[in-house]
């Protein structure tokens, strides 16, 4: 005896019954235990069944999604494929059969998996997810566009196909992936002729796998596969050599993705020379990374240019540094800043808008003694922004408009493989942030060795502003035995965060009393101890633009 069970169709005027009570009784259609079979009866329509020579494996059944966007359920849509015995392309054009399933099988489903948005019709609503939109010559379009069980049948059975046709270059469940995450690849292969040979689907589905990576889905694909329709006109696509239609095909996808209208990730496009621009902040990592790139060591190219963001509160050590390594560099070094952060701090200000507010991390101890940590902006404030700003200047955009679509610049930052977990993507949509010390697998301490072997007279220093909070004991004595005069004006600020109301208040209006050094002590007064590692505290320089 056969396990299998069968599949029905609507009659004709079973069919009509139904589609009139979409339309005169549509809300009855949202609730998922309406019982068709004697609404049919209730209107005399006795024999609503007619046989077909179609079966299933299993009874006909799907599951909403537990999680995630309602067509995440559409997983599914293989094994729906799989269960049909003699479901063949002709045979799932016919709406009635569609219409005993989704009606009969697939109600509730379908109420979950397409949730009615409450602007739509009603009955346009019923119409769409329970029947087949007719369509003079387009049925075979109409049946998989329309309602819930045809479209999940042609998901499933088109995946199969693509895969079958590209000869094994991807999985049918990868094929699947594709087609569920992104609806509109699957609708525009449907939509076009000459995707329905099976090789031409194939290689069209495998572009879109490996080829068209940040591709914009609607607008890409139908660049794409308008060009190939265009070249169909000319060849049969179908009757060339697969590795001939893959080389059409990865053409044609080259093209799309060369155009910044058809690519949402800036950073794939291609065919483009990057602009790239190496966020210099003269200390250990960034110094290196620049001269490394001149010397066109470990496959770097040069940068196009270098941009050092001044906080007008740099060691002279740093200034002085930064005066040798421009000389070292064929690529120009352009100097932003954003104003002074001592002057700030003392004026209690903010760059960005003036306002009595100066977020530097400094240490503070409430009135009730609890410890924290004052919100950071300085580095956003003086050397994101700054640098932003330029970066926007030479690409050609105008203050408060977006930058052209065709420009994208690519930012180097000099954070060490020792600190990877600073490594930030870009916010910004025009620029992608790259890591190549990083990539190179280089540390700070390797970074130190290169340099020392290759510049043996040079002295390098770190880059942190003069009252950096974030210095080490270790920092703070070599600041103060080696530059006095420095560290007379970081104990002056200190004292200022306390003892000048403006600069008080600029920092804390809670009363809170605030200090550079860790230990929330003056830092005049602090017996420094050299353990602390600095790199500890710029870890928590998120930005990755500080101490590089």
């Amino acid at each position: 005896m056969s396990d299998n069970h069968p599949v029905y169709r609507l009659t004709q005027e079973a069919y009509d019954a139904l589609d009139i009570i979409a339309q005169e009784a549509p809300e009855k259609y949202l609730d998922p235990n309406f019982d068709f079979a004697q609404a049919l009866r209730e209107r005399n329509v006795s024999d609503f069944l007619e046989e077909t020579n179609i079966t299933t494996k299993q009874p006909i059944a799907l599951t909403p999604a537990k999680s995630g966007p309602p067509r995440a359920a559409d997983i599914q849509a293989l094994d729906f494929y799989r269960s049909f015995n003699g479901m063949t392309p002709s045979a799932a054009n016919d709406e009635r059969l569609w219409a005993w399933i989704n009606h009969f099988r697939l109600h509730a489903y379908s109420l979950e998996r397409w949730r009615r948005n409450k602007n739509v019709n009603l009955y346009n609503y019923i119409r769409t997810h329970w029947f087949t939109i007719k369509g003079s010559g387009r049925q075979i379009w109409q049946s998989w566009q329309s309602n819930t069980a045809a479209r999940t049948w042609w998901l499933g059975h088109t995946a199969a196909k693509a895969a079958r046709g590209a000869g094994g270059a991807f999985t049918e469940e990868e094929a699947l992936a594709l087609f569920a995450d992104t609806a509109t690849y699957y609708h525009t292969l449907l939509r076009y002729t000459f995707t329905r040979h099976p090789k031409v689907l194939g290689e069209i589905a495998r572009a879109y796998i490996t080829e068209t990576q940040g591709m914009k889905a609607e607008e890409g694909s139908y660049a794409l596969l308008g060009a190939l329709n265009l070249m169909g006109g000319t060849q049969m696509l179908e009757l060339l050599p697969q590795e001939a239609l893959r080389a059409r095909i990865e053409r044609e996808a080259d093209k799309v993705m060369s155009n910044p209208e058809l690519v949402a990730d800036p950073s794939k496009l291609r065919n483009r020379k990057p602009f790239r621009s190496l966020s210099l902040g003269a200390g250990v990592q960034s110094t290196a990374l620049a001269l490394m790139a001149e010397r066109g060591e470990f496959g770097l190219p040069k940068p196009d240019i270098a941009i050092f963001a001044d906080t007008g509160w740099e060691p002279q050590s740093v200034y002085d540094h930064l005066d040798w390594l421009e000389k070292q560099l064929s690529f120009p070094v352009i100097r932003v800043h954003a104003g002074n952060i001592k002057d700030h701090i003392l004026a209690g200000t903010n760059p960005k808008n003036g306002r009595n507010y100066l977020g530097i991390p400094a240490h503070l101890v409430g009135v009730d003694g609890a410890k924290s940590v004052a919100r950071r902006q300085c580095t956003a404030n003086y050397k994101v922004f700054p640098i932003n700003e330029k970066l926007r200047e030479l690409l050609g955009a105008e203050p408060g408009k977006r930058v052209p679509k065709d420009k994208h610049v690519e930012i180097w930052m000099g954070i060490s493989a020792d600190e990877a977990l600073r490594q930030k993507p870009s916010r910004e949509e025009w620029s992608t942030n790259r890591f190549p010390l990083v990539e190179l697998g280089f540390s700070r301490a390797q970074l130190l060795n290169w340099f020392q072997e290759n510049y043996p007279d040079r002295y390098l220093p770190r880059s942190a502003c003069i009252g950096c909070p974030y210095k080490s004991d270790a920092e703070w004595k070599w600041l103060k035995v080696n530059s006095p005069d420095e560290f007379e004006e970081a104990a002056f600020i200190d004292r200022a965060l306390r003892e000048v109301p403006i600069v008080r208040d600029g920092i804390t209006k809670n009363g809170a009393s605030a200090y550079l050094h860790r230990s929330r002590t003056p830092l005049a007064d602090v017996d420094f101890d050299e353990t602390q590692d600095y790199d500890d505290y710029m870890a928590e320089e998120c930005e990755g633009l500080c101490g590089i």
